[in-house]
């Protein structure tokens, strides 16, 4: 009888037919609560993209509502408007994160200069609305957006993790100023030309105008870098900086004029202050210029002044401002 049930008692001790089924059962809840937490993630993940997606569209579009600068005698960049358009972008029906529009609430819009050579140290944001007193700084208006947003979160509360989740998204994008640019035709306009004062605010005249490039007629004329009397049979590619560097104005009319632009193009022309001829005269600004389909003639051009232009060939570069509605194209700089 011992013996017997000494073999029982052995047998039951190797039976191990129920491990299994509980080691199936832990790995099964392990497996499903990485696979809860891997869709979490994801979720947070895809609702990062979604508000980067608008923060950067939203500063970018924010960037390029700075132009045309307000010009009460010292030339400002649009503040107000870079926000608004900004805001608009954000409040835009398609712009959504976990499938819900953003309100007033989820995000910021600020503004100011960004320094695109900053001194050591130095902290970017927030952004100062007034220009650094020192040029080498590069300092460029920009706009910065910042979203937030709380993600509900359905399966990470079970291991702890709290929901909702904050996420946030920021983007700055500039507006660099057109000290600097290339690839002008070697043609430049009178300030007066440009410019009218409407209620005591410099504004661009963007009315038709029959331009004659005469430069003793105090409109338009011809300019060239070397001092002498001959025009540039090309586009000017010298960097024209402002106000550091001046043109030479040479006198007369030319019959070469189609040979530096096309019917329909626009072009960007630097500004003088007064126009004369055989002078020196320091570059105060930039325009820029549809010309009409069939504008073109031998010695004029007939079109209009634009007063929001995003020159692809201003490089940024040290300098006090602009004055037109010439910029270079809007870029982000910082997440």
């Amino acid at each position: 009888m011992h013996t017997i049930r000494t073999k029982k008692m052995l047998t039951l001790a190797h039976n191990e037919s129920g491990a299994a089924s509980i080691v199936f059962a832990l790995t099964l809840t392990a497996l499903c609560g990485f696979v809860a937490l891997a869709l979490d993630y994801g979720h947070l993940v895809m609702a990062k993209a979604e508000l980067q997606r608008t923060a950067d569209a939203a500063a970018l579009a924010g960037a390029m509502g700075l132009l045309p600068y307000i010009d009460t005698g010292t030339p400002t960049p649009n503040w107000s408007q870079g926000q608004s358009k900004a805001h608009t972008i954000i409040s835009n029906a398609a712009n959504k994160v976990d499938d819900k529009v953003f309100t007033s609430t989820d995000g910021t819009v600020l503004y100011g200069y960004w320094l695109l050579n900053p001194p050591a140290g130095y902290a970017q944001l927030p952004l100062p609305t007034v220009r650094t007193t020192t040029p080498a700084y590069l300092p460029e208006p920009a706009v910065n957006v910042t979203l937030s947003r709380n993600v509900t979160l359905y399966f990470a509360p079970v291991v702890g993790v709290s929901s909702p989740t904050t996420v946030s998204a920021t983007a700055t994008a500039i507006l660099p100023e057109a000290y600097q640019t290339t690839g002008v035709p070697p043609l430049a306009m009178d300030y007066n030309t440009v410019y009218e004062n409407v209620k005591g605010t410099v504004e661009i005249d963007i009315l038709e105008q029959d331009i004659k490039i005469q430069s003793n007629g105090g409109i338009a004329g011809w300019f060239n870098l070397n001092g002498g009397n001959s025009v540039p049979s090309v586009r000017i590619d010298t960097p024209l900086t402002s106000p550091t560097s001046q043109i030479y104005l040479v006198p007369g009319t030319k019959a070469t004029l189609t040979n530096y632009m096309t019917n329909g193009e626009t072009i960007v022309v630097p500004v003088v202050q007064t126009m004369s001829q055989k002078i020196w005269a320091p570059i105060i600004g930039w325009a820029a210029f549809k010309i009409d389909p069939t504008g073109l003639g031998s010695n004029s051009i007939t079109g209009h002044f634009v007063d929001q232009y995003f020159d692809p060939n201003v490089v940024p570069t040290a300098g006090p401002g602009t004055i037109g509605g010439v910029a270079g194209t809007p870029k982000l700089v910082s997440p």
